[in-house]
């Protein structure tokens, strides 16, 4: 066969016109840069899905650590009211000596000084932001005036003993407490020299002891000293229940952190995976499988009407070459094996042959894509 001239030979400017013309006419869900565009909003959203809510673990730290003091105050007031009653009584029942019992008193009320300004101020025990800072609820309880711990029907904010105490605020009473306690440490407790360094896990054995009786003089000072009485009506009293309604403030605070939390979470998930199934997947990415399917049936029409049997050998080769892959390309022995033999069969059947036509159709039909099922 004769060598294809200049006029059959598909030059650069042809193909590059026609990959212009191509990209022109493409579909803009089709585009390299729209899916570049489209993946990156989706790994970024990931990333923000991820992120975002994570903004609450420092509320959520410092939620816990708030409770956990705000709880052990509790403790330390009823320890507190406990100990006193056992320093003043000093008759075994707490199977510790006095001077035991008076260093534990001054251990307790330091640790309640400690975790009440932690839990109001914050700075120290693991509480970054106080409860005054972050807590209406717990600044009307704590610094306003009434005594909403008794309820709304109540009356009167009066504390039996202490005049003038009730209704100016929880903080008043907790401070009073404190005082309260310091004070009677000083007038009835061991002296300093006489109180044992460590009094942690070593209680009194008790044995001196075959039957506990109270001191009549001892249960009598209890009731006649303003700051003792003050302190054992602290037990269940206003300081208690004060110190009950905060932790459930916080304890609301804590649900609101984390339903805040679910529910942004749950929102910006619910985002994601619109965009990824309706945004890309339907917008985008069906829609080019779909478009890649309708362009492969056009394909295949074009080449069923191609008018193949009036092409000599070198246009055939052009013509499928035009549908070679680069891997066709370099493993093309067969493809040119089968063209020489179109050529020979040609010559030897002569003019209105219908082989190349034949062969020709097989060939193409090796390198289209199979048709998709509907």
């Amino acid at each position: 066969a004769a060598a294809p001239t200049q006029a059959r030979v598909v030059t650069e400017e042809i193909e590059a016109a026609l990959a212009k013309s191509v990209k022109h006419r493409r579909s803009w869900y089709t585009s390299t840069m729209v899916y570049v565009c489209a993946l990156s909003i989706i790994l970024g959203l990931g990333i923000f899905c991820f992120l975002y809510p994570t903004r609450k673990v420092g509320d959520l730290v410092n939620i816990a650590a708030t409770l956990n003091h705000a709880s052990r105050r509790n403790y330390l007031v009823r320890t507190l009211c406990y100990l006193t009653r056992e320093m003043i009584l000093d008759d075994g029942f707490s199977r510790r000596s006095k001077p035991e019992t008076t260093a534990a008193i001054k251990f307790m009320v330091e640790e309640f000084k400690k975790s009440d300004e932690a839990v109001r101020v914050g700075g120290s025990l693991g509480i970054k932001l106080g409860a005054d800072d972050h807590n209406e609820e717990h600044n009307k309880v704590m610094y306003g005036l009434g005594c909403s711990w008794r309820g709304e029907n109540a009356t009167t904010c009066d504390i039996q003993g202490m005049n003038g105490l009730g209704g100016k605020g929880l903080y008043i009473i907790s401070s009073t407490f404190v005082d309260s306690v310091r004070t009677v440490l000083a007038l009835y407790g061991t002296p300093e020299k006489d109180r044992p360094k460590s009094w942690v896990g070593s209680p009194g054995d008790g044995q001196s002891y075959v039957y506990v009786k109270p001191p009549p003089q001892q249960l009598q000072l209890l009731q006649q000293d303003t700051n003792l009485a003050f302190i054992q009506q602290s037990f269940d009293g206003d300081l208690v229940q004060g110190l009950k309604q905060v932790v459930g403030l916080l304890q609301g605070e804590t649900r609101d952190i984390l339903t805040t939390a679910l529910y942004e979470n749950q929102t910006l998930f619910s985002v994601h995976v619109v965009v990824v199934i309706f945004f890309f997947y339907f917008l985008l990415f069906r829609r080019t499988v779909q478009k890649g399917f309708v362009e492969v049936s056009r394909a295949r029409d074009f080449c069923i009407k191609m008018p193949l049997w009036i092409l000599d050998g070198a246009d055939m080769e052009i013509f499928l070459d035009f549908y070679r892959t680069d891997e066709d390309r370099e493993n093309n022995e067969k493809d040119q094996e089968e063209m020489q033999m179109i050529a020979e069969t040609n010559d030897a059947l002569g003019p209105g042959a219908s082989v190349q036509s034949l062969i020709a159709g097989q060939s193409l039909q090796s390198l289209v894509m199979p048709k998709a099922a509907a």
